[in-house]
């Protein structure tokens, strides 16, 4: 048998500028939440948006979509490992940050 070789496959541009181009509609849009303090949820059957949350709630959303926003450019990393690490870091700090007003809105 022939040995394996450990063979690096390079990600091709267009899908890393695709990704630059996700996250930064992810920094737009959770910026927009940020600035207007309204997170608006799933549209109603009238077509609607419902606004789920107002004030320190939709904030901490805006950057939860961020931080989450942000998984993509891990494709942009050279080894990975640093990908690897980018990308679970920002989806636990995401969903993290998604679940603390729920948290707080217990207490």
């Amino acid at each position: 048998m022939l040995p394996i070789k450990n063979q690096q496959r390079k990600i091709s541009p267009f899908a890393k500028w695709l990704a630059v181009g996700m996250s930064a509609f992810m920094l737009a849009y959770g910026s927009f939440i940020i600035a207007t303090q309204h997170y608006y949820g799933r549209n109603n059957r009238y077509g609607g948006a419902e606004v789920s949350a107002d004030g320190w709630q939709a904030i901490i959303m805006g950057v939860a979509i961020i931080v989450i926003g942000l998984t993509p450019m891990c494709l942009w990393m050279k080894s990975g490992k640093a990908a690897g690490f980018w990308a679970g870091t920002c989806m636990i700090v995401g969903v993290v940050l998604f679940l603390v007003p729920a948290y707080l809105h217990i207490k």
